[in-house]
């Protein structure tokens, strides 16, 4: 059975670097996500670390998936500072399924949990930064109540990115 999980101690939670740099070698050896960005096991650590809210998805103890939300302060200097209260911000980011899992409603289930958890913490806007050749992520985020608002060149590496955007209060 598929479970979500909030990890919510970052103490403990730092242990699940390694299985998360795992599950990103399964994802980019089977290359089921070649637009996966950062792609480096401190970009986990970080989160894990408490950088970010950190949700797994799990097949009995076996993680299948992971998505990350992180609340807009400091604001992102790549996403250039939008008219929305960074209080009331969060991005979601990296969601990513084991190649085996994929197809059968993960990267849904982690996008529920994460706009469920946004709500839960006051928040009122949600971004995500998206490959536009992505098509099943942005379908996906599309169906969870997301639209894009815009296409840009994002991070150092100046990778190309749709920025997409969900109003919480709009979607019940």
């Amino acid at each position: 059975m598929i479970n979500i999980h909030l990890l919510d101690q970052p103490e403990l939670d730092i242990r699940y670097t390694d299985v998360l740099t795992a599950l990103d070698q399964r994802v980019r050896e089977k290359d089921a996500a070649p637009y996966l960005y950062p792609k480096t096991k401190d970009f986990y650590r970080q989160c894990l670390a408490g950088e970010c809210y950190n949700i797994l998805a799990l097949n009995d103890e076996d993680v299948i998936g992971y998505a990350a939300l992180r609340r807009m302060s400091p604001w992102p200097a790549y996403l250039e500072k939008v008219e929305y209260p960074e209080s009331e911000c969060a991005l979601m980011l990296h969601n990513m399924v084991d190649p085996s899992w994929r197809g059968q409603g993960i990267a849904k289930l982690l996008n529920q949990g994460r706009i469920t958890l946004a709500r839960e913490q006051g928040l009122r806007y949600l971004f995500s930064t998206v490959h536009p050749e992505n098509t099943p992520s942005i379908k996906s985020l599309k169906r969870s109540g997301f639209r894009v608002l815009d296409q840009r060149k994002m991070f150092s590496e100046q990778l190309l990115r749709n920025l997409m955007f969900l109003d919480l209060n709009e979607q019940q």
